[in-house]
């Protein structure tokens, strides 16, 4: 009799235990759960962006933009592509194409059929840029490598292209980085996010790849050199004259769209014979004071490589 009691009372204190345990766990995890709410409420409050505020927003992003046409001190930078005139749907042939990223590059090659038909025979390939050619002294390593890749990817599908046209052959070359193109022929990198070549930084490309090319026995030269975001708005011109800007989200985050010539002041040269040019907003470095700005992207900011430049709101790296 003795052990049936103490069987039951030791069975009794063990579900008091066990319930005085789930109590506990569940006033923790209310606690947590309120803690949660609060923490999201805040954050829900912090970045509130009613419609006034949009409208806010979106006329400090307006009155900068004509600020960045006009001046060349404006925090967007507005630059201005010339090159012209943008595809119309009817070109025809074999292009080649190179992206240069922060980290690799895209060598790509299709063929244009004209009539705003798709782009076929699509060939691609990736190549990672080593450390050295990111980190030299100069361009040269790093061009070097691009034309090499580039003369092993053209020998793949030499057989396919046939005999070469009597045209000139051009190379499209676009990066993941501002540039200012200051002439057709020409085109400065206004600042690069992986890369650190030390030359690079606001020096005309154009000859130094083309060098390289003529260099490694290549019969293209690159006849323009863009930011990536004006080539996708070249590229989506060729499909149909309606697109009118294009926006890239990523790494980064930029706009190019057309513009009308008249409405570009800083620009004193000729324009060209479209009467339009693509802008290319370089966003990234937007600032308002009605944009939400929180404790944590305080704190990004000033952890930065760059504090204060390029706002870290909506890309990922800068």
């Amino acid at each position: 009799m003795r052990k049936v009691v103490v069987a039951a009372i030791t069975v009794g204190a063990a579900a008091v235990g066990v319930a005085v345990f789930l109590r506990h766990w569940e006033q923790q995890r209310e606690r947590r759960l309120r803690q949660t709410k609060r923490i999201l409420r805040k954050f829900a409050n912090d970045c509130a962006t009613p419609v006034a505020k949009l409208w806010n927003i979106a006329n400090d992003l307006a009155s900068k933009m004509e600020s960045g046409l006009s001046s060349e001190e404006s925090t967007m930078g507005m630059l201005v592509s010339y090159i012209a005139p943008l595809p119309t749907g009817e070109e025809k042939g074999i292009y080649y194409g190179i992206n240069l990223r922060g980290t690799n590059f895209l060598m790509i090659r299709g063929r244009l059929g004209g009539k705003n038909l798709p782009i076929s025979e699509l060939q691609r390939e990736e190549v990672a840029i080593p450390l050295t050619a990111m980190d030299g002294d100069s361009t040269k390593e790093l061009f070097d490598l691009i034309a090499v890749e580039l003369a092993k990817f053209i020998s793949v599908h030499s057989e396919i292209d046939g005999k070469a046209e009597s045209r000139e052959r051009k190379l499209g070359f676009t990066i993941s980085f501002p540039v200012e193109e200051d002439a057709r022929s020409s085109g400065s990198a206004i600042k690069w996010r992986s890369l650190s070549v030390n030359d690079i930084v606001g020096k005309e490309l154009m000859n130094d790849i083309n060098q390289a090319l003529e260099k490694h026995g290549i019969d293209l030269r690159v006849f323009a050199l863009a930011n990536d975001t004006t080539g996708d708005l070249a590229g989506a011109r060729y499909y149909s004259k309606e697109n009118v800007a294009a926006i890239t989200l990523g790494m980064g985050t930029d706009v190019g769209y057309v513009e009308s010539a008249e409405q570009v002041p800083k620009w004193h040269g000729q324009s060209p014979n479209s009467g339009e040019m693509i802008v290319n907003m370089q966003w990234g470095n937007f600032s308002s004071s009605h944009l939400p700005f929180t404790e944590f992207d305080a704190s990004l900011d000033a952890e930065s490589s760059n504090p204060g430049s390029r706002v870290k709101l909506l890309q990922s790296i800068n």
